[in-house]
């Protein structure tokens, strides 16, 4: 789909971060790190400041990761997970052991330690305990209420006052003009809203693929566990999780040198926060 505005995922909610913020309790405590990047991925930290990451930069508590089309983001986090994002994927990190998926793509990769912290990730107002499984989740919120947020952020757009700024450092201009253009273009004239799944055939909701051990989902309406090769699916917060028969056309295709070539989580080399990245204000 052609957008006529350059990264869509991204566009669509700075404004209301900036107004609203993002606090977290620890914000700024580092959870993770990018260890694989194929495309483009921000962050936006607890205090509105957009970074553009790259391999081995710092995740901290309060960010919320923006992946734009195409893009495959691999994490290893200090409790030994991995997650890997997909395309148009927006997850905020709300604790080195709680993660909250707005839509996209999930993978969790289960720890190498057995005494690693048990993983908890927000999708709507459904649960996943990862457990010590390894698993995918597709999390598509209902397109009526995607068009309604994506409203609002067009109009909060146009009220800006100004245009975004940035620190002073190597690299900034070129992004200086990248932040602008999501302003300046994302007021342009209203488009449709994104498909959402690239399959396009799969139904709004939270759907789950379970590699290996066992995860409980719950919410308002139940909780289910899934094991192994099961496919799960949770259509709306009130309705519990049900187990599906056969595939539902999840896929998740990350490149192929997307391979674990290293032990999971491994952060022993984390850079300092404030010693990479490319922040705009």
């Amino acid at each position: 789909m052609n957008h006529p505005y350059p990264y869509p995922a991204i566009a669509s909610f700075l404004f209301m971060l900036a107004i609203f913020g993002n606090p977290a309790a620890d914000a700024g405590t580092p959870v993770g790190q990018v260890t694989q990047l194929s495309g483009f991925v921000m962050a936006v930290k607890a205090n509105g400041v957009l970074k553009v990451l790259s391999s081995q930069s710092v995740v901290e508590a309060g960010d919320t990761l923006v992946s734009e089309e195409n893009t495959y983001v691999r994490l290893g986090l200090t409790d030994g997970h991995q997650a890997v994002l997909g395309p148009q994927t927006r997850l905020e990190f709300t604790s080195e052991s709680r993660l909250s998926l707005a839509t996209g793509q999930l993978q969790v990769l289960a720890a190498a330690s057995p005494g690693a912290t048990r993983l908890t990730i927000m999708a709507g107002e459904t649960t996943v305990d990862s457990g010590t499984a390894s698993f995918n989740l597709f999390y598509w919120p209902d397109p009526a209420a995607a068009l309604a947020r994506r409203a609002y952020t067009r109009a909060s757009l146009a009220l800006a006052a100004s245009a975004v700024q940035s620190d002073a450092g190597t690299g900034i201009p070129l992004l200086e003009q990248v932040a602008t253009t999501f302003i300046g273009q994302y007021v342009a004239p209203a488009v449709g809203v994104s498909p959402g799944p690239a399959t396009g055939t799969l139904a709004p909701g939270l759907h789950v693929m379970v590699l290996n051990g066992a995860i409980l989902m719950s919410n308002g309406g139940g909780s289910q566990n899934f094991t192994a090769g099961q496919f799960g699916f949770v259509r709306t917060s009130v309705q519990p999780p049900i187990l599906v028969p056969n595939n539902p056309a999840l896929q998740f295709t990350p490149p192929p040198t997307f391979l674990i070539t290293n032990a999971p989580g491994n952060t022993s080399n984390m850079p300092k926060p404030d010693a990479i990245d490319c922040e705009v204000r």
